[in-house]
């Protein structure tokens, strides 16, 4: 018996799972499910520049195009580079993968500790903050990509749309948690700046290396699921996927609603200021929000899934509609007022939350869990490349007042959304269509073998002699027969 069956072996029959009724590994996929919802919160971090930029420019002395490409190199390392902890949690596994995302953490969150406008001097301030940022939001990115997945490739899959609302709610949350702390930091006065990256730093160690600690008592849960895994589902080249009809949508997806999905998150300040609106409100209303449109979309998953209109691009397609009624809120009125803004604001936070919600389970029952981490790697990168082109688009004349300004920001992007809302609703007939074919086949293949199990009990035991290939019984020699009754 090998180490893997043997340890399978003790905590099916001795474990405390066992012991209280439970299935085996519960108390092991919950404690992993926490670590990891601890490692999204984390990844708030990255969405705390709409609030915290205006505070960074001031305390190095930047203009507000600088302070804007320093988010870009944010964005860079958190998208863009997103493929390579995909990449490392799907061939190194979960414990190298957070080492090493909390090496590049510390790395460069030291640097910009010890940075000032004055040192080092043979680095100009501008070039140091882009290094220090894009390693910042690439280890970020490490939290959000493993904290995403890793429960997704361990709980079985009829629980994913409930693990998954787990996961994606901390997530949003984690936009307002890591906000709030911010405030709470700057309140209690001396140099919020620095007290800032000194709790990042802190918060990055304690939550990666509770991570590793659980992920290493849990390899033996891991690599029994991704044997199961392995042994069920028929898998996927990585290059089979990618040139997939279902890759190809999420591509699209990912360019057009999630890229600039960030670039709101930075923008949105600036509307808020067009009509006197807080956007720290803003702010906060967002990530509650959009964790009700993360719960919308994945905990009714698991039980619709399976009908005609409850599988994943269904609840896409419902996120794109809220969204695009948001946008169309700035968009079309002449002049949009406060409580304009705001309820545009609501609406596209569920939106987002309902898109960035769906998206994991979506990947993870589409493309299974062997190449997941690299898939949705890549999917950011298209993200990082898109965020600065819709950015570019929010621009206004000069002397112009009100969110009216924007115009050609909102109106391209609610065109851009009703052309997505096009696509998916094509995509997702398609699936339906898919789906009435499989089952179709699958109700034919039942009828023919019942069929054939009544004809054989229908059929009396024939002896071997009396048979043959066309008709299956015969009356045997003919002659042999008529000499027979004749004597």
């Amino acid at each position: 018996m090998d180490s893997l069956s043997l340890s399978s072996f003790i905590t099916q029959n001795m474990s405390l799972s066992s012991y209280l009724g439970l299935p085996a590994y519960t108390f092991r996929r919950i404690l992993l499910l926490v670590s990891c919802l601890l490692g999204v919160i984390q990844y708030g971090l990255v969405l705390t520049n709409g609030v915290s930029v205006s505070d960074f420019n001031d305390y190095y002395g930047l203009t507000e195009v600088q302070g804007k490409f320093l988010y870009s190199c944010l964005n860079f390392g958190a998208c863009a580079l997103s493929f390579i902890p995909g990449l490392c949690y799907d061939r190194f596994g979960c414990v190298p993968t957070m080492m090493l995302g909390t090496l590049i953490a510390d790395f460069g969150i030291i640097l910009q500790l010890v940075w000032t406008p004055d040192f080092p001097s043979f680095v100009s301030t501008m070039g140091g903050l882009s290094f220090c940022y894009i390693c910042f939001g690439f280890a970020a990115t490490f939290f959000n990509v493993i904290g995403s997945f890793a429960p997704l490739s361990v709980f079985p899959v009829q629980y994913i749309g409930q693990v998954s609302a787990c996961v994606q709610v901390c997530m949003s949350l984690g936009m307002t948690i890591q906000t709030q702390a911010y405030y709470a930091l700057k309140k209690s006065g001396g140099d919020p700046i620095m007290r800032y990256l000194i709790y990042a730093i802190i918060t990055f160690n304690v939550v990666g290396v509770l991570m590793c600690i659980v992920f290493w008592l849990c390899r033996n849960l891991m690599e029994q699921s991704a044997a199961e895994e392995e042994a069920e589902e028929d898998r996927r080249s990585l290059w089979s996927s990618l040139k997939s009809s279902e890759f190809a949508y999420m591509m699209v997806l990912f360019c057009v609603a999630i890229g600039f999905s960030f670039s709101f998150l930075d923008c949105e300040g600036s509307l808020a200021s067009e009509v006197n609106v807080s956007s720290k409100e803003l702010a906060s209303v967002f990530g509650i929000v959009n964790a009700f449109g993360r719960l919308a979309v994945c905990i009714p998953l698991d039980w619709t899934r399976k009908h005609r209109w409850g599988g994943v691009y269904s609840y896409i397609l419902a996120s794109l509609i809220v969204y695009t009624l948001g946008m169309l809120l700035l968009a079309i009125p002449s002049s949009p007022d406060a409580a304009t803004v705001r309820l545009a604001n609501s609406l596209a936070s569920f939106g987002y939350g309902g898109l960035l919600g769906i998206v994991p389970p979506a990947l993870r029952l589409t493309f299974g869990t062997t190449h997941l981490g690299v898939i949705y790697g890549i999917l950011y990168v298209a993200v990082a490349i898109f965020e600065p082109i819709w950015s570019f688009l929010f621009k206004k004349p000069e002397a112009c007042e009100g969110v009216e300004c924007y115009r050609l920001y909102t109106r391209t992007c609610s065109a851009a959304f009703v052309i997505m809302i096009a696509a998916t609703w094509v995509v997702l007939r398609r699936e339906q269509e898919d789906n009435k074919n499989r089952l179709d086949a699958e109700h034919d293949a039942n009828n023919l073998v019942g069929k054939t199990r009544q004809r054989m009990i229908a059929v009396p035991d024939v002896p071997s002699s009396l048979q043959t290939e066309d008709s299956g019984i015969i009356i045997g020699d003919v002659s042999n027969t008529h000499s027979m009754q004749t004597s």
